[in-house]
């Protein structure tokens, strides 16, 4: 009966320090923080934003013109 014990407890203790690793308690200080964007890559960001939102308008005028007005687009193949 002594093994039992000794499996559940030691069982126990891997789940508790698996628990512990997991909220990071075992490490001094240690705090899950975000680390800030340096200036240079919010510009990028930003750059990369306009882009995107810019070929999204042009892809929706574009697929307006084609549906709306047949014939002023050339044709592709």
């Amino acid at each position: 009966m002594t093994s039992v014990s000794t499996s559940d407890d030691s069982e126990r203790r891997v789940a508790e320090a698996l628990r512990a690793r997991a909220s990071g308690a075992g490490r001094a200080g240690a705090r899950p923080t975000a680390r800030p964007i340096p200036a240079a890559g919010r510009g990028v960001q930003i750059a990369l934003l306009i882009g995107l939102l810019g070929g999204i308008v042009l892809g929706i005028v574009l697929a307006l013109l084609s549906l709306l007005a047949p014939g002023v687009l050339p044709a592709l193949g």
